[in-house]
């Protein structure tokens, strides 16, 4: 992979770790209403900075089309996963919410016909293992959980299916133009999900708005547009894994931040999660 879209993506993973950190300063704040400023406060700067910097149109009304049901899937992968959070473990929901690759994966290969290096497929398996091992002491399927588990492998589907439709809609339209209709339309799908369950979407305190800005920021306009821009370059199943190292970069951050104890399951399955990361941004599909 190209040295270049290697660093943006870990630049990306780095960005996107920030999320959970920053969940820890709202927690009076409902997670559709998160899920919802997030999207909205993104859209907003990428429309507010098109207004001065000229991004063009979208080029084709399939484009178009294409944007709002990525927007539309993005929006229900975040309300899929925080009602699946309601109804399951955390830990089964963080890790069953993170299978997107395995989708990308199994849609490139037999709707594409796309052939994968086998160094790409053991840095997969090894993510994923090494996400296990993070999460293992937490697990529980027990039959309870089996619909909030089900809500956690839909909402990483969604997000399988919009990560194959930014492939193809960016190969012909730019990030900003791409991204600031895609969260604009998630934004949206968020808000009629919001008024349809009852809710509350504002009245929060002055901090808890500046966090939201900051999800706005940098998780979402610097971490999630790198990763749009890169799958112009690069499988959606290799952009679609870096997710999963997630959970070890945020723990290093709460571990400076909050004085978090990192675990020895957290060290070892960190380590195996970020070597099936380089395993996979160094070979090519």
């Amino acid at each position: 992979m190209n040295i270049r879209i290697s660093i943006l993506l870990f630049i990306a993973l780095f960005s996107v770790s920030t999320s959970p950190i920053i969940a820890e300063f709202l927690k009076d704040v409902p997670a559709i209403s998160i899920s919802f400023w997030r999207m909205f406060i993104a859209a907003l700067i990428l429309w507010t900075y098109s207004l001065f910097f000229k991004q063009g149109k979208v080029k084709s009304s399939s484009n178009l089309k294409s944007i709002y049901i990525a927007g539309i899937l993005l929006g229900i992968h975040f309300a899929l996963f925080f009602q699946s959070i309601k109804m399951t473990k955390i830990a089964n929901a963080t890790f069953l919410g993170t299978l997107a690759p395995l989708f990308t994966l199994l849609l490139e290969s037999f709707l594409f016909k796309r052939k994968f290096n086998k160094f790409v497929i053991m840095g997969l398996l090894l993510s994923f293992c090494g996400a296990i091992i993070i999460l293992s002491h937490n697990f529980d399927m027990s039959q309870k959980y089996t619909l909030g588990n089900f809500l956690a492998v839909l909402c990483s589907l969604c997000l399988a299916i919009s990560f194959i439709i930014a492939e193809k809609v960016r190969q012909t339209e730019n990030t900003i133009v791409y991204t600031r209709t895609l969260y604009l339309t998630a934004a949206i799908t968020l808000l009629i999900i919001a008024v349809m369950t009852g809710s509350n979407l504002v009245n929060h305190t002055l901090s808890d708005y500046i966090g939201l800005l900051f999800l706005g920021l940098v998780p979402t306009i610097i971490g999630h547009n790198i990763i749009y821009y890169s799958v112009k370059f690069v499988s959606p199943t290799i952009v679609s894994s870096f997710p999963l190292g997630e959970p070890v970069i945020a723990t290093i951050l709460a571990f400076f931040i909050f004085g978090q104890i990192i675990g020895i399951n957290i060290i070892l399955g960190g380590l195996i999660t970020l070597f099936g990361l380089l395993l996979i941004i160094n070979k090519k599909k």
